[in-house]
C-alpha cells in the first residue's frame, strides 16, 4: 500500500515535496521533479548519518510511488 502525506507545492523544477509511506516504510523528504517529458521522483536515503543506503523499493515500487505521487499532485492543482 502507499500512502502520500503532507504534499506542498514548490516552484521551479521542484513540483512538490511530501511523505510516503510504502508498505510500513515512511520516506520523509521525497520530492516530485518536473522533467521535460512529465516527472521524477526523488526518494530520500534512510538510515543512520554517515550509514545511509537507498530506500528498500523495488521498481515496480517505485513507478506506482510516481504514479500515485502524480495523481495527489494533480488533484492540488
Amino acid at each position: 500500500m502507499i500512502k502520500i502525506t503532507d504534499m506542498h507545492p514548490a516552484r521551479g523544477r521542484i513540483a512538490a515535496t511530501f511523505t510516503a509511506t510504502v508498505g510500513g516504510l515512511v520516506l520523509p523528504g521525497c520530492a516530485l521533479i518536473r522533467r521535460g517529458d512529465g516527472y521524477g521522483l526523488s526518494v530520500p536515503r534512510i538510515g543512520a548519518p554517515g550509514e545511509t543506503r537507498a530506500a528498500a523499493l523495488s521498481a515496480m515500487m517505485e513507478a506506482e510511488l510516481l504514479r500515485v505521487a502524480v495523481a495527489n499532485y494533480g488533484e492540488m492543482t
